[in-house]
C-alpha cells in the first residue's frame, strides 16, 4: 500500500462524516420552500464544470425533499412575469453575484425589482464586487425586498450580504448534495493540476503534476453544442415561446449536462492527488474521496470557502493561507 493510500484509509472515516455534515446543513431551504412551486433561475448553459457540479446538485436536492420545480431557466431566459402568487424564485448558487461577470446579477437585481410579493431565495452564492458603487446600488435594491432571503458560501461574504437583506445564511456549496461520487475507474497513481485561465487566477504556478488542464480544455470539443443549445434557448426566448417549452429545452441541457460532468468524474478517477485553484476541482475531489492540494483564487474565494467548511479535513492541503 502507497503512503497515499495509506493516509486516505486512515481518513476515510472523518472526511466522510465531514461531507455528510455539510450535505445536511441545506435542509434550512426545504424549509424555507415548503409546498410552493418553484422557479428554478440561472441554471448555467456553459461549459464550467463547477457550476454544472452545483446544479446538479441542486436538482438532487429538490428530489430528495420532494420540492416541485414548475419551470427550469437560463438567466438569458427568465421572464418575471411567468411568476404567480406564491411562487417561489430560487436562483442558482455559485460565484457571480457581483461585478465580475456580466448578465446574471443585472437579472437578479431586475427579478427582485420586479417580484415584490414573492419569496426569493439565492442558494449558497460567494459575494465580490470590485466597484463600491456597483455593491451600494445591489443593496439599496435587494433591501427593498420583504422576503429576500441571501444564502452565502462563506463569512466574509456573511457580512457583504447583512445590508442587503434581514434573512441570510451560511451554508455549504450545492455540489456537496452529490456526496459520495464513486470514482468511475482504477485510478492510475498519477498527479493532475487543474488551473484557471481566466480572470480569478491569481496566477498560481504548479511544478510536480502528470496533467495540467483547466475545465474549459475538457470540454473543448464540446464548444459547438453548447453554443448551439445556448442559441436555440436565446431564440426561443425572443419568440416568446411559452415557458414549458424552454423548460423542456432546459431539461435536455441537464442530460448533456450530466455527461459532461461525468466525463469530467472519469478523468479525475485517473489521479491520486489533484492541485488546483478551481473551487469545484478541490469541492469535486472531496467528493471523489481524493487528496487536493488548493491554491487561492484572485480574491480570495478558497481560502475562505475552506476556513469555513473544507479545512477540517485530513486530504486537504491548504498552501496559499498569506493570499487574501
Amino acid at each position: 500500500m502507497t503512503l497515499i493510500e495509506q493516509i486516505k484509509t486512515m481518513s476515510d472515516a472523518p472526511h466522510a462524516e465531514l461531507m455528510r455534515s455539510l450535505a445536511g446543513k441545506h435542509h434550512v431551504l426545504a424549509g424555507l420552500i415548503g409546498t410552493a412551486p418553484v422557479h428554478y433561475v440561472d441554471l448555467p448553459v456553459h461549459r464550467n464544470i463547477g457550476d454544472l457540479l452545483i446544479m446538479l446538485g441542486t436538482l438532487r436536492f429538490f428530489a430528495l425533499h420532494e420540492l416541485k420545480i414548475s419551470l427550469k431557466a437560463a438567466y438569458f431566459t427568465y421572464r418575471p412575469s411567468w411568476a404567480r402568487t406564491g411562487d417561489v424564485i430560487v436562483f442558482q448558487g455559485g460565484g457571480n453575484l457581483g461585478d465580475l461577470y456580466a448578465g446574471p446579477q443585472q437579472m437578479r437585481q431586475h427579478v427582485v425589482e420586479k417580484l415584490p410579493g414573492n419569496r426569493i431565495i439565492i442558494f449558497p452564492q460567494t459575494i465580490h464586487f470590485r466597484s463600491p458603487d456597483a455593491y451600494a446600488q445591489c443593496c439599496r435594491i435587494f433591501a427593498k425586498h420583504p422576503d429576500l432571503h441571501i444564502c452565502v458560501r462563506d463569512h466574509k461574504s456573511f457580512e457583504l450580504a447583512v445590508p442587503m437583506s434581514r434573512h441570510v445564511y451560511l451554508l455549504p456549496d450545492m455540489a456537496h448534495q452529490l456526496w459520495p461520487i464513486q470514482q468511475a475507474r482504477h485510478c492510475e497513481g498519477h498527479r493532475l493540476a487543474l488551473l484557471r485561465a481566466d480572470v480569478e487566477s491569481a496566477g498560481s504556478e504548479v511544478i510536480d503534476f502528470d496533467m495540467r488542464a483547466d475545465w474549459r480544455e475538457l470540454v473543448r470539443h464540446k464548444n459547438t453544442w453548447i453554443r448551439m443549445m445556448r442559441g436555440v434557448l436565446a431564440a426561443l426566448h425572443l419568440a416568446h415561446l411559452d415557458s414549458g417549452i424552454l423548460s423542456l429545452e432546459m431539461d435536455l441541457w441537464i442530460k448533456y449536462a450530466t455527461k459532461l460532468v461525468g466525463e469530467a468524474i472519469d478523468l479525475f478517477s485517473r489521479f491520486e492527488v489533484v492541485t488546483t485553484d478551481r473551487l469545484h476541482a478541490h469541492i469535486l475531489s472531496c467528493l471523489m474521496g481524493i487528496p487536493n492540494t488548493v491554491l487561492n483564487n484572485s480574491y480570495g474565494k478558497n481560502y475562505s470557502y475552506i476556513t469555513a467548511w473544507t479545512g477540517s479535513s485530513s486530504i486537504v492541503d491548504y498552501r496559499a493561507k498569506n493570499v487574501e
